[in-house]
């Protein structure tokens, strides 16, 4: 979770509830000859909450189907390259050289995402990390039509799923830009500020009231955490897992041990 995450939520609190304390101190200090329009506050304060409410909640499910998007999507990733691995392994060449560049993608995707496990900071995913995949998986795709035994239809198959992961990347790193309006935001919750001067005004000025008001704000600039979080699944508190990938990594690990072990030679005494 970033600083600035973190600032901007603070801020929005900040801001909602000074709006609130600002309308609690005009309806308690206004002259008493003047009358409040008390019933066109609470008819515009309810026209601008259900306009809050709608757009809100539809933001706030689109950066969760976002979130869940991305889930997808790694899980479709890990299962092409899990397919690509099987192929690999029934005609592997001697060298193991195919094999040993999908392994370097696959660690290659697993520090890009999550930095932190392997002991780096997140850094901007673009289409030049997709670029270096492209180039290993046309490297693999060569080295696959020049094993023995390989027919038209492995080689095809492989051409296929190589497509697949270079499509899923393309998803994945397109999201990533694809970050919610700061205008939107800054309308929602500017949105948010007029609500609560509202309800400040229409309400009674008391320390209570101005507690329920800060709660409010509390509740308002936790959505606004919970919207940039999820529009940002790689790093923060809402992460995608990275289950299905270590699991994949730790079965290539395994068999690159075992082959390891049975190609040192044999001692005689």
């Amino acid at each position: 979770m970033s600083m600035s995450t973190l600032s901007r939520c603070a801020l929005v609190a900040l801001m909602v509830l000074c709006f609130a304390i600002l309308g609690m101190s005009i309806h308690e200090f206004i002259p008493f000859q003047m009358s409040f329009p008390m019933d066109m506050a609470r008819s515009i304060s309810g026209l601008v909450g259900t306009l809050f409410a709608i757009v809100l909640g539809l933001l706030v499910s689109s950066s969760y189907n976002a979130f869940n998007g991305h889930q997808a999507d790694l899980n479709s990733l890990v299962t092409v390259l899990a397919n690509i691995d099987l192929l690999l392994k029934r005609f592997q060449a001697k060298d193991n050289a195919s094999r040993h560049i999908l392994r370097e993608i696959v660690i290659a995707l697993h520090c890009r995402y999550w930095p932190e496990k392997n002991g780096t900071h997140w850094k901007k995913v673009g289409y030049a990390n997709l670029s270096d995949d492209i180039d290993g998986m046309i490297e693999i795709n060569k080295i696959a039509e020049s094993m023995p035994g390989v027919t038209q239809d492995d080689i095809n198959a492989i051409r296929q799923l190589s497509s697949n992961f270079v499509t899923t990347q393309s998803n994945i790193i397109r999201n990533l830009s694809n970050q919610v309006p700061s205008l939107l935001l800054f309308i929602i919750f500017g949105w948010a500020c007029l609500l609560f001067f509202l309800y400040g005004c229409t309400g009674e000025a008391s320390l209570f009231s101005a507690f329920l008001l800060s709660m409010g704000s509390l509740a308002v600039a936790s959505t606004n955490f919970l919207i940039l979080e999820l529009t940002q699944p790689y790093h923060g508190i809402f992460k995608v897992s990275s289950a299905a990938l270590d699991l994949l990594i730790d079965s290539m690990n395994k068999d690159q041990q075992e082959l390891s072990s049975n190609k040192q030679p044999a001692t005689f005494i």
